[in-house]
C-alpha cells in the first residue's frame, strides 16, 4: 500500500512539474527578451488565433515595448484618467459610471488602467513613427480614389431596420451569431428611420451596414443596440468636395499603418531572434 501512495505521489509530483516546466519555458528570445510557451498559449487562447499568429503579436510587442522605453515615452495619471473621461463621455456615462459598469462586468480597474496606460504609450510611438515616416495626400490622389469608387460615395437617407436591445452586449453579439435563437431580455422594433431623426454617427452606421445584414453594437440611451438593416432608400451620390475630407483622412491612415507596419518589419529583420522551443 505504501509503495502504491508513494509512486502516486512521485507520479503527480512530475505531472505537476514536468508541465509547468513546459508550461513556462522560454521558446523565442528577442533581443535578450524571452517569450516564453505559456505567453503564446495564453495569446493563442485569449485571441483565438494561431500559435504562430501568437508569436507574431508577441515579437510586435517586445519590439514596440523596446522602442518606448527607448524613447522615454511616458503617460501620467492626468492623461489617463481624460482618455477614460472620453472613452465614459462617448458611451454617455461619468466616469464613475464607466468605472462602475467595468466593474459590474467584472473587469479589474487596476489591471483596465494599466493595459490603457499601455496602449497609449503604443499610440504615441505610433505618432511618432508616422509624423517622421508620413508623406502628405495630394489632391489628384483624392480624386483618383473618387472616381474609380463611385459605390463608395453612395449615401441612403431612409432607413428600413429592425432596432435590437439589451441589457447585455454579449446578448446582442449572440443574436448577430445566430438570428434564430430567442433571448426573453432582448426587445426588438421595426421602424423606418430618416435621416433627420438620426446623429451624424448613427447615419454613418447605418449607411456602411449592408441591407441583409447587423450593424456593430452601440449604446444608445444607456442601453446596448445594434440594428438589422433590411432595406435603405433616398440614395444621394456625395459630390467630391463633400467627400474629399473623408477621403483624404482615409488614405491618410492607410499611409499611417503602411508607415507603421515597415517601420517594424525593419526592426524586426534587424532583431536576434532565437528560438529555443517550438509550442507544440
Amino acid at each position: 500500500m505504501k509503495t502504491i501512495s508513494r509512486l502516486l505521489l512521485i507520479v503527480s509530483l512530475f505531472a505537476t512539474f514536468g508541465f509547468s516546466g513546459i508550461i513556462s519555458g522560454v521558446s523565442i528570445v528577442i533581443n535578450d527578451e524571452p517569450i516564453t510557451l505559456y505567453e503564446i498559449y495564453k495569446y493563442s487562447t485569449k485571441y483565438k488565433i494561431s500559435k504562430s499568429k501568437a508569436i507574431d503579436l508577441l515579437v510586435r510587442e517586445k519590439l514596440e515595448n523596446a522602442q518606448i522605453k527607448k524613447l522615454g515615452i511616458t503617460v501620467d495619471a492626468f492623461e489617463l484618467d481624460q482618455y477614460i473621461e472620453k472613452i465614459a463621455t462617448k458611451n454617455g456615462m461619468s466616469i464613475y459610471e464607466f468605472l462602475n459598469m467595468l466593474k459590474s462586468k467584472g473587469i479589474d480597474i487596476d489591471q483596465y488602467k494599466k493595459d490603457l496606460k499601455q496602449k497609449m504609450k503604443r499610440d504615441k510611438l505610433y505618432s511618432s513613427i508616422y509624423r517622421e515616416k508620413l508623406k502628405g495626400v495630394e489632391e489628384s490622389e483624392l480624386k483618383d480614389f473618387y472616381d474609380k469608387n463611385p459605390n463608395e460615395f453612395k449615401i441612403a437617407n431612409s432607413f428600413d431596420v429592425v432596432v435590437y436591445s439589451a441589457k447585455n452586449p454579449e446578448d446582442l453579439e449572440a443574436i448577430k451569431k445566430n438570428p434564430m435563437l430567442k433571448l426573453e431580455n432582448i426587445k426588438t422594433e421595426a421602424k423606418t428611420l430618416t435621416s433627420n431623426e438620426l446623429n451624424n454617427q448613427l447615419k454613418s452606421l447605418l449607411n456602411m451596414t449592408k441591407n441583409g445584414t447587423f450593424s456593430r453594437v452601440v449604446t444608445l440611451r444607456g442601453k446596448p443596440t445594434m440594428f438589422y438593416v433590411k432595406s435603405r432608400g433616398d440614395i444621394q451620390t456625395i459630390p467630391f468636395d463633400a467627400a474629399k475630407n473623408g477621403i483624404y483622412r482615409m488614405l491618410s491612415q492607410q499611409k499611417e499603418q503602411k508607415a507603421i507596419k515597415d517601420y517594424f518589419e525593419k526592426l524586426k529583420s534587424s532583431a536576434s531572434i532565437k528560438v529555443v522551443r517550438q509550442p507544440s
